[in-house]
């Protein structure tokens, strides 16, 4: 006899390959020649390849492990040497059996487990096929031998600590999807949709990408406390950057003059690590990182006139070396080989400008330490050409050379090192350095933007967003920050245009050439002729107009007469792209002005403020590519967001999202950090705030992969009416809408190919991105890849020849497996015996096994990780002649997996309330099966664990109750009736003779609530636990060969299709009695269309109050909804009759079948579980009989809000789900993973905003 439960896996590189090379969204291209001799070079090294038909599939030699995708029948096939196969055939299959233990191996009697890989697919394990045996042993010797085994893998049991520590780390990233987010939609705006993270809000309109940039984790480098009001947390935060070797960011806190360094590797929670004190120096400006290096640019403290140095450290905060630099070293970067450091030197004057230090870059070639001046007096003798062709040389006209007129500001480095292109912000131009030769080869005016081609607020005294369109003013773009990037192997450089004056005021003298529009004389004449009479002109200046604009008193005047004909501004207001000639190829317009604002109203109220000078103020930039685009992120300093572009066409830019943060005041400096030299995987950025003194990190959220608008044309969906809400239609998808942004969608399938049964339970494993599915057709547990949700794939299954996989869970890379008895009575092995706990990793190798209770029907680990608990229910036999008790087995996982023993396992029991049976019974709770005490009535059916890992509720189902376990104690100690529902208080349709959708309401029926899932969730600190109302009948018929043996063996009656009926409390309303007090319409009720195909109970005489043998209210099985209950086992709120309606639509079901069980449980909720997306919690509810998910905001548990209904008619009746977060999503959007059981298919859905 055999008995199997547990396995040891050997994987075939099939699963390397899958995983690392078959990405089908990305890596695989479609449009290659198989023959091709170049691309078969290729294939060598990935054994992977995507083709359009089998015919295009080569197997031969040089490819006997190929894998093909064929995509016109959408199978995976494998080279089996030269021949072609299916997947399925040489997807490796395990083997698990158990057989008696010989007395040599057990003398006590017990269990021997023989584990391999069945290599010929014969179904059974041939000795040459056997991999490991365990024995599992009667008695106290043949325990402690299992022990001494166990105990030989004690390290492994240390390498389970070290799971338990990766864990930790996803949790951090956990703690990013815990911000909390919510999508809110906007109507009328130029905006449809924020997403509010709290900590930030991202402005979306609808042509913005599917990713959203949310803020993940901030660190405060000012003091605690600090009032931004008074200056009192400026500047200990303005220019960052990243190290992806040692997860650490470093910053320049020009208060302290130091650079200070935080770690990132957990980037919801950065932690300080070190100072850097620079002091004895000066006030560090800049800063940049390459192969190890810091740099930083230093301004002379002792003497500000004087040259800066440029300091550099190692990675761990080590002092190397001191260079020279210029005067006032601004900026550093370094060239991208890693050779140069150049550091923008500003050379500003004095107060008094009486002292004007020439401007220049400095140059460190790291290998060798030698310095290079790069100084810019060969264009002393060509001021007026300059001039003349608008670089800006005004500055103490008279005094300074053009050399000490130009104050470098910014530098970025082209592409192949040769060229470095450098801001000369007040001077309104581009220099290019030679890198070859060390010297300043060019300078290129930027010019003017003309503010009459769009619409600006160009007064702070206009009360508000008052625009003001084609305006005639010239404003110098005159940018901060640059940076470059490269599209299709061009150069080019993105600059922030924030402006810049200059003025000065000394002890001795001032000079600005700055003042106010209203400060100007315009020539009247030139005026006229531009369309502006006298009045027009005086309008002009007035202080709600341009009267109060910030403008150039030393531009505009053209022809020197004290009076100006052009207007001139200080920077544009926008983000520009420049070719690598210093040519204008883009600009965002008036983009910003709109951006920071909606519905009228500035979103940060002190950009109003701003509006005279230079208004939301860009001054920091940077770019970056993820999936397939390149963005561009401008930091705007007064309006205090991040204005994200897609720049991947650099001529045709457009505006994506505005990300702006609630703590984060005057973003300065900005960095990129790609996903693959984050910590998280996900692209990160990073934003110095100067005022805040804080650094914020933002991520963004992929809200769906590859997912479509689910009202395009191309994917056959129309709008619907269910008459109470609106629907979606699609071929394979109908959704009922509710008070929802999110559509949840069909992205991926899996079909068994063994319909009913062949997919049950679902669970899933975030590192190996694996699911994990009960296949009770074939008796075992499947993996599936899920790397890419869209394309669901079989790598391995895990047989159980004469067991039944009944319930699967994972934790932290462990997977666990309840496995009950098929084996006849009488031989240790039925489901009335002990079943097993099988644990594996998520490869399918057996890790250790050890024995539960009767009947495990649900297994599931603590939230630690540091206990499985296993509800086994413990069913009587088909004759109910044999009913175990019921209990729940705590697994004790404390010192890891591999050192399991059975002394690990402690059975909870109900036998302490033995003694309460009639307390139980007055209470509610159903006891009643034929000869059963309170142990053996009970019947475990699904466990779910409060957060704090302290206390389990229990669904006791066929008794209407929920059983609480103290984890602590390992003890019962409390069981909760659940009581009745009142369907008087909805309109339900009770009858599958009626012919369609009959909704009446009924007084005097009820409903046992009877759950069959159950999850747990926490809200505010409270848990509270989710139900679905399935209800269950109990219902034992066992083989006879004729109605004689039937009865001769105790039977009740005998039906030729289900043999001989042991015990059934299941009848129809129509064979019982109604009180004629209570239902004084009897006869009308009892009708086939109203209540009598309704199916009752007859257990514990249920309704009938008096004992007068008629009923005095009905009691029906479930609860057609689904409840939340608190952490007492108290009703907190039911979903009444809503599933009822929402499955119809206009007078029919949307699923026809649904008619058809209205007189048993209707719609059928069946499984549930939990889920927080974007700041909400949801339960999603799958409907066995409906079909389909209802997926209700369940964030206020006394009144959550039904969000939709998701029905699938290609997917049949929805047994288990598993909700997987963004967090732990291949992909980075939430996944919900559903298993359909008589489908035999897995259906993948995520969320789509609409």
């Amino acid at each position: 006899m055999q008995r199997n439960v547990a396995t040891s896996l050997v994987l075939i590189m099939l699963l390397s390959s899958l995983a690392g090379c078959l990405d089908f969204n990305d890596e695989i291209n479609e449009n290659t020649d198989v023959d091709d001799t170049d691309s078969t070079t290729e294939m060598k090294t990935t054994n992977a390849y995507y083709v359009s038909t089998s015919s295009d599939a080569i197997c031969d030699s040089e490819r006997k492990e190929w894998i093909y995708y064929i995509e016109d029948t959408e199978m995976l096939m494998y080279c089996n040497g030269s021949t072609l196969s299916p997947i399925g055939s040489t997807i490796p299959t395990s083997i698990i059996d158990v057989v008696d233990a010989t007395p040599a191996d057990c003398a006590t009697g017990g269990v021997t487990i023989i584990v391999g890989t069945d290599d010929n697919k014969d179904g059974q394990l041939n000795q040459n096929e056997k991999d490991t045996d365990y024995h599992l042993c009667n008695g106290q010797d043949g325990m402690n031998g299992a022990d001494g085994s166990d105990g030989q893998n004690g390290a492994d049991g240390n390498d389970g600590a070290d799971g338990t520590d990766g864990l930790n780390g996803a949790d951090g990233v956990n703690g990013v999807d815990a911000i909390g987010c919510t999508v809110i939609a906007l109507h009328d705006s130029h905006y449809n949709s924020i997403v509010d993270c709290q900590d930030s809000m991202t402005y979306r309109h609808e042509d913005s990408s599917k990713y959203s940039w949310v803020e993940i984790g901030n660190y405060q480098a000012s003091p605690k406390g600090c009032d931004m009001g008074e200056d009192e947390c400026e500047g200990y935060a303005e220019i960052v950057t990243y190290d992806s070797d040692s997860n650490t960011a470093f910053y320049v806190n020009a208060v302290d003059s130091s650079v200070d360094m935080i770690s990132l590797a957990d980037p919801s929670s950065p932690t300080m690590l070190q100072r850097i004190d620079v002091s004895s120096y000066g006030e560090p400006n800049s800063i940049a990182i390459n192969n190890g290096v810091v740099a930083m640019a230093v301004a002379n403290g002792a003497d500000d006139m004087a040259n800066g140095y440029i300091l550099t450290y190692s990675t761990n905060g080590t002092f190397l070396n001191s260079y020279t630099a210029g005067v006032l070293p601004d900026m550093i970067t370094f060239t991208h080989s890693g050779e140069y450091i150049l550091s923008a030197n500003e050379g500003q004057p004095n107060d008094d400008y009486d002292i004007d230090p020439e401007g220049s870059v400095t140059v460190v070639e790291v290998a060798t330490g030698t310095v290079t001046q790069i100084d810019f007096t060969s264009f002393n003798n060509d001021r007026q050409t300059l001039i003349d062709e608008g670089v800006r040389l005004y500055a103490n006209p008279g005094f300074s050379t053009v050399a000490q007129d130009l104050e470098p500001e910014y530098i970025t480095v082209s592409t192949d090192d040769s060229t470095a292109y450098v801001i000369f912000q007040e001077n309104n131009a581009f220099g290019m350095i030679d890198l070859g030769t060390m010297t300043l080869s060019s300078i290129v005016a930027l010019g003017t933007k003309d503010y009459s081609e769009g619409c600006y607020d160009f007064s702070d005294k206009d009360g508000g967003v008052v625009l003001t369109c084609g305006a005639p003013v010239s404003s110098m773009y005159m940018p901060d920050a640059i940076s470059l990037f490269n599209a299709d192997g061009e150069d080019y450089i993105l600059t922030a245009n924030e402006g810049d004056s200059r003025e000065y005021e000394g002890d001795i003298s001032e000079w600005t050439d700055e003042g106010r529009a209203d400060d100007l004389v315009l020539n009247a004449t030139h005026w006229a002729e531009m369309g502006y009479d006298s009045q027009d002109q005086s309008d002009l200046l007035e202080k709600e107009n341009l009267g109060r604009l910030k403008v150039s008193l030393v531009d505009g005047d053209h022809d020197g007469d004290g009076q100006v004909e052009e207007i001139v501004g200080f920077g544009a207001r926008s983000m520009s792209i420049w070719n690598s000639n210093g040519e204008l190829v883009f600009d965002t317009g008036d983009d910003l002005t709109m951006i920071t604002q909606n519905y009228n109203e500035y979103l940060n109220p002190y950009t109003a403020s701003r509006n005279d000078d230079k208004g939301s103020e860009p001054e920091g930039i940077t770019s970056g590519t993820y999936g397939d685009r390149t963005y561009a992120f401008l930091g705007l300093e007064r309006a205090g967001g991040i204005a994200i572009y897609d720049i991947t066409n650099p001529t045709n830019a457009h505006f994506d999202q505005y990300l702006t943060f609630a703590d984060h005041v005057s973003p300065e400096g900005v960095t990129f950090v790609p996903s693959s030299e984050s910590p998280t995987n996900q692209p990160l950025l990073l934003i110095a705030n100067e005022v805040s003194g804080t650094i914020a990190i933002a991520s963004p959220v992929h809200l769906s992969d590859g997912a479509k608008d689910p009202v395009e044309e191309e994917v056959g969906c129309f709008a619907a009416d269910t008459g109470a809400h609106l629907a979606i239609d699609c071929e394979h998808q109908y959704t009922v809408m509710g008070d929802s942004d999110v559509h949840w969608q069909l992205v991926g399938e899996y079909d068994s190919g063994l319909g009913e049964g062949a997919s049950e339970i679902p669970a899933y494993d975030a590192a190996s991105q694996r699911a994990f599915v009960v296949n009770a057709v074939a008796g075992s547990v499947d993996i599936l890849d899920l790397s890419t949700p869209a394309h669901p794939i079989l790598v391995h299954r895990i047989v159980v020849n004469n067991g039944e996989p009944n319930s699967v869970a994972v934790h932290d890379g462990i997977v666990a497996v309840a496995v009950a008895g098929t084996g006849e009575e009488g031989s240790g092995m039925s489901k009335q015996d002990a079943g097993f706990a099988v644990f594996m990793d998520t490869d399918g190798n057996a890790i250790a096994t050890v024995s539960a209770g009767a009947l495990p029907d649900m297994i599931t680990f603590t939230p630690d990780g540091s206990a499985a608990l296993v509800a086994n229910e413990g069913e009587p036999n088909d004759s109910y002649t044999n009913d175990p008790e019921g209990s729940v087995s705590y697994i004790d996982l404390t010192n890891g997996v591999s050192s399991l023993t059975q002394s690990d396992v402690t059975h909870i029991y109900f036998r302490d309330f033995e003694s309460q049976l009639t307390a139980l019974q007055a209470d509610g709770v159903r006891i009643f099966g034929p000869g059963a005490n309170v142990s053996q009535d009970l019947e475990p059916e699904y466990i779910a664990v409060s957060s704090d890992g302290l206390t389990a509720m229990v669904v006791l189902q066929e008794n209407n109750a929920l059983a609480e376990i103290d984890l602590s104690t390992k003890t019962v100690t409390a069981i909760h009736a659940l009581g009745f529902k009142n369907y008087s208080t909805g309109m339900y349709d009770f009858s599958d003779k009626d012919d369609g959708v009959n909704f009446a309401n009924y007084n005097g029926v009820f409903g046992m609530f009877m759950p069959d899932a159950m999850s747990s969730f926490t809200i505010n600190g409270e848990t509270f636990y989710v139900t679905a109302n399935e209800g269950d009948a109990r219902d034992y018929w066992f083989d006879a060969a004729d109605e004689t043996e039937c009865l001769a063996a105790g039977g009740l009656e005998y039906d030729d299709d289900d043999g001989c009926l042991a015990y059934s409390e299941e009848m129809r309303l129509d064979d019982f009695d109604l009180d004629d007090t209570t239902f004084p319409d009897e006869d009308e009720l009892l009708h086939k269309t109203q209540l009598g195909r309704l199916k009752t109970t007859t257990a514990n005489n249920c309704g009938d109050t008096d004992d007068d043998g008629d009923l005095d209210f009905v009691c029906s099985y479930g609860a057609r909804s689904f409840t939340i209950w608190d952490s007492n086992g108290d009703l907190v709120w039911d979903s009444g009759d809503q599933i009822s309606h929402l499955v119809a639509s206009n007078g029919e079901w949307i699923n026809g079948y649904t008619g058809s069980r209205n007189d048993d449980k209707g719609a059928e909720p069946e499984g549930i579980t939990v889920g927080q997306a974007y700041g909400n919690t949801y339960a999603f509810v799958g409907l066995e009989r409906a079909g389909g998910i209802m997926i209700f905001d369940i964030s206020n548990p006394n009144a959550p809000v039904f969000n939709q209904y998701v029905y699938l008619p290609d997917h049949v009746s929805p047994e288990g789900l598993a909700f997987v977060s963004g967090a732990d999503s291949p992909n980075g959007a939430p996944m919900l993973i559903v298993a359909h059981e008589v489908s035999g298919t897995i259906a993948i859905l995520q969320p789509l905003f609409v």
